[in-house]
This record gives C-alpha cells, structure tokens and sequence, in this order.
C-alpha cells in the first residue's frame, strides 16, 4: 500500500500538478494533505481547483495549515488589518480569489489527525504539530522530541518548515515531505514523499522532481499579485529561482529599518520602502532575480 504525502503548496498549482501526474503514473489512490495549500503563490484557484478534484476521486486524508487559519481569522474577525502592500498584501490577494466554498473547507479540516489502517501500524499526521498549526518542529530539536514523545503511534507525519527530512528518535520516526509549493533545495524541485506499507510499518520515499517554475514565474505578474505585495512576491519568485529562502530574514529586516527611522514598528504596518530596501541589502530585485555584486578590493 502506497500513500502520497505533501504539505506547503502556497499556491503552486504548476509543481502540484507535476506531483499528481508522478503519484498517477504510480498508481497511488490514497494521499495525505498537511497544509498550507494556498498564500505566497499567484495562484491559489488553480490550486483549490485540483485539490478538490483530488479529493472527489481519490481517498484523501487533510489537515489545516497556518495559512488557512490566518485566512479564516480575518474573515471572522470583520476582514481588517489587511492592506496591500508586501506585509499583508499576499495574505488580501489570496483571500479576495477565495470563495466560500474555500472557506467552509477550510473550516472543515482539523489540524491533527490519526491514520489507523487495519493490518498495518497507523500513524499521525499535522502541519506544524499534533496541537498547533504554526508550531516549528525540526530534526533534532527539543520540539520535536517532546512531540514525538506524546505521539500514540510510531510515526509522525508534519510539515510547516519546508525542510523535507526524516528523523528517528527513541524508536519513533517523525517525516517531513518537504514542501511542494516553495522547496528549500539547490534544484528547485518540487518535494513531496510517498509511504511505502507493509505489515511492519510505513517506510518513507522522499522524492524530488522538476516541474516548470518558468510557468510559475510568468503568473506572478499576470496574476496582480506583485501588485499587491511587490517585495514579498519578489522574495517568493527569489526562492522558486534559487531554492534559498529569505522570507524572514528579509522581514525581519524590513521591521529594524521601520522602527529606527518611526521609533516603533507593528506588522502589518510597515511601509514599502522598508521592505525594497530590505530587499536590496540582500540583493534581489523585484523580479526575484539575484543582483549581481560588485567586486570589493
């Protein structure tokens, strides 16, 4: 028994459909979906569009992101707070694309969930934690561990970071797919994993394939939304290009030269020109390109 895992499409829909295309020609009819399907991408239509065609002809197991909680926070809450520009501007741009068919299955989905098949052991399966969307767990780090060790299962299924890996402790096993939408690795290929079942257990497959991000890149423009957050769709286009992800960095930045100049900060307040020259300090235009450096004696 096979079943295809991915987490954090952020509106790719290009890269999900090579994935669904590759677990196709595999013959996989059972996938897990853990978050994060739409924001930070040009297209999060497109991207509901398969995921629900998915859904209809297919077995599929799916919990909530932190990007859909943002979303539905915001619409419960009155729709304010959100203005365009690159610190909330994504965040408006994919809500006003949303529909309320989105939003109620959004609001259908829990955030943890436990796969329990007859003659196999189950596992568990999150975005960020078995208890909260937007908890970071890593390899390694105390987090996890403590996640881990409160899992009622073998294995732990999350997403959330965009480092596809897969970590064992104390006997348990915690798997990253990476993340399909906006990956962290110096190909730029999309990552997902597939589980491979038997009587003792799932084994993980974490794949990489290419998919077209010319395609991708060509619908940031067309779609409106480096209109509505100019740096922050720049700083998405940059990872899709190199693989390298500067999102906090360049934020955090942006956040440091608003309070020096204004004496305070408090996102989503941060004006433009923070951010563009947040985004030239680390060398990218408004295209996501690399700036080239001029030689220093």
């Amino acid at each position: 028994m096979d079943i295809a895992v991915w987490g954090d499409v952020h509106s790719n829909h290009v890269a999900l459909q090579a994935v669904i295309d590759y677990c196709m020609g595999k013959g996989i009819t059972n996938y897990i979906l853990l978050g994060d399907f739409v924001a930070d991408g040009p297209n999060p239509k497109k991207t509901m569009e398969l995921i629900y065609v998915l859904k209809q002809y297919f077995t599929c197991y799916i919990v909530r992101g932190n990007r859909e909680e943002f979303l539905l926070n915001y619409k419960k809450n009155g729709e304010s707070g959100w203005y365009k520009g690159s610190a909330s501007g994504s965040l408006l741009f994919t809500y006003e694309q949303l529909t309320d068919k989105d939003f109620s299955f959004f609001e259908s989905l829990p955030i943890y969930g436990i796969y329990s098949p007859k003659k196999l052991p189950g596992f568990e399966y999150c975005h960020g934690s078995p208890t909260g969307v937007s908890e970071v767990l890593f390899a390694e780090k105390r987090s996890l561990k403590r996640a881990m060790n409160k899992c009622k299962t073998n294995m732990l299924l999350h997403a959330h970071t965009h480092v596809q890996e897969s970590f064992i402790y104390r006997d348990r096993k915690a798997v990253n797919p990476g993340s399909l939408g906006l990956p962290r690795n110096s190909r730029q290929f999309t990552e997902f994993a597939i589980l491979h079942g038997s009587a003792s257990g799932f084994d993980e497959e974490l794949i990489q394939i290419k998919y077209d991000r010319h395609e991708l890149l060509k619908e940031f423009t067309k779609s409106g939304m480096c209109e509505y957050a100019p740096a922050w769709a720049a700083i998405q286009m940059h990872t899709i290009r190199t693989g390298i992800d500067l999102s906090e960095a360049i934020l955090l930045q942006a956040m440091r030269l608003c309070e020096e100049e204004r004496g305070m900060v408090r996102w989503p307040d941060i004006p433009e020109k923070y951010w563009a020259e947040a985004l030239k300090n680390n060398y990218i235009d408004l295209s996501g390109k690399d700036i080239p450096r001029k030689n220093q004696d």
